[in-house]
């Protein structure tokens, strides 16, 4: 079981979750004087300490919001993107990076659990440090082009810092120009979470759309012609289909996990109302326009994330749709296979039927000459034996009956017999080989 992480100071253990990497790296910067966004592109630790030099006296004046998007690292496997956790920083820029931007460390437990996530944590002021409100969120690792999330407000100097992880270009582009329609909502601390939440929006939507579009091809055409699934349902297209299935169970299991997320997410902006609203860090006046200002701007936040999670209901619904419709089409060609087995089988009862019948027949002919054999058999054994040359019946008294030549006739029908046996196994022998020889190719083709 994992503890909530109270400690706010890194160790070891912590960074060495991370892999370090100098990368082009970009921070947003709005502050409240700023009529526009302003965008830094560092390359190396010599332009992060020079950006450090100049951000430090703009950080102290405070009303600013900062976001550091991380530059994800190249592919390690083929086809699987790099983790989130490989920053585009080396070791000493990140550390400097986790006092600059007051980055919580339990950052690092939501990028190890590679489920979607989100977490809050807050600070109260001690004699060592101000009173700070910490979030950390974390797409599913199992879909392509997760992202993790770390945001930190500052209540003393009324600054925002949060940090992206693995955003590819178009990612970082999405953000930049997301910050930039924000307007005057730069100054809510939960802005960054809103746009996290909007990515991840557009990342399932747009995998349900694909999704939903490879479905509605293939069944087009069962819509609007003539299916045989002999033909048109070939064990690619059924493993298309199988797949098919298997994706949309998945992104619906996903997409209920971010529910889940989501709704904790409005409690929270609940929750961050009335901390805000019970800690007067100003004079009366001021605090009291600004808890009208992030509870206006909390009410405009938590309506966007309830129609995200009606638009999740529905793309789960669809997905379900696929689901339901892919199994029923699997179902039919089962049928319609099934079906097809049962006639063949029924051909081949009554093909074994006729040839039982043809068998009984000739069985029937064999019992009947087998029975005239035997009664006419034995008259005809008994008049060959005595109508040979080897018995005399009319001889003298003195002469012999039988002829001393009777041997040879013994030993001819004995050898005749012997040889008759012996072609005969030989025979029936070479025959059966050749049948089990022959068997698993017949076999084959009957499959």
């Amino acid at each position: 079981m994992d503890w909530p992480m109270e400690e706010a100071t890194w160790t070891n253990h912590d960074l060495r979750i991370f892999d370090f990497q100098a990368r082009p790296t970009v921070i947003l910067q709005k502050l409240e004087s700023d009529a526009t966004l302003i965008k830094h592109v560092l390359l190396d630790k010599n332009g992060w300490e020079n950006w450090f030099d100049d951000a430090s006296s703009t950080i102290a004046r405070g009303n600013g919001l900062y976001i550091v998007l991380s530059n994800r690292a190249e592919p390690i496997f083929e086809g699987e993107d790099a983790p989130v956790s490989y920053v585009s920083v080396t070791r000493d820029t990140w550390e400097r990076i986790t006092r600059f931007f007051h980055v919580h460390r339990s950052i690092t437990r939501s990028i190890t659990r590679q489920v979607a996530c989100f977490s809050s944590v807050y600070e109260e002021e001690s004699k060592r440090t101000n009173s700070k409100i910490c979030f950390t969120a974390r797409m599913s690792k199992y879909l392509p082009g997760d992202l993790a999330l770390s945001a930190t407000y500052v209540p003393s100097n009324e600054s925002t810092f949060a940090v992206v992880y693995g955003c590819d270009e178009d990612q970082m582009q999405e953000i930049e120009k997301l910050v930039r329609l924000a307007g005057d909502k730069t100054k809510y601390p939960l802005l960054v979470i809103e746009i996290f939440a909007e990515l991840e929006r557009r990342r399932l939507v747009s995998m349900a759309d694909q999704l939903l579009d490879g479905f509605t091809l293939r069944s087009e055409h069962l819509e609007n012609g003539k299916w045989d699934p002999s033909t048109d349902m070939s064990s690619d297209k059924a493993q298309e289909c199988l797949a098919l299935c298997v994706q949309s169970r998945n992104l619906i299991d996903h997409m209920r996990a971010v529910k889940r997320q989501l709704l904790k997410l409005l409690v929270e902006i609940d929750e961050f109302g009335n901390h805000f609203a019970s800690h007067k860090s100003e004079a009366h006046h001021n605090h009291s326009n600004k808890v009208r200002r992030f509870k206006k701007a909390g009410f405009q936040m938590k309506k966007r994330l309830q129609d995200t999670i009606n638009e999740y209901d529905d793309k789960m619904d669809e997905c379900n749709m696929i689901v339901g419709n892919t199994t029923l089409a699997m179902q039919t060609v089962w049928n319609h296979i099934a079906r097809h087995d049962s006639g063949l089988n029924t051909k081949i009862a009554r093909a074994n039927t006729l040839v039982a019948m043809e068998a009984k027949r000739e069985g029937n002919q064999m019992k009947l000459i087998a029975l005239l054999t035997m009664v006419y058999l034995p008259f005809s054994s008994v008049a060959a034996i005595f109508s040979m040359d080897l018995f005399d019946w009319n001889a003298q008294a003195g002469e012999p009956v039988v002829s001393k030549y009777i041997w040879v006739f013994v030993a001819i029908a004995v050898g005749l017999t012997a040889i008759t046996f012996f072609v005969w196994y030989r025979i029936t022998r070479r025959h059966g080989n050749t049948t089990d020889e022959d068997a698993p190719e017949r076999h084959s083709k009957m499959v």
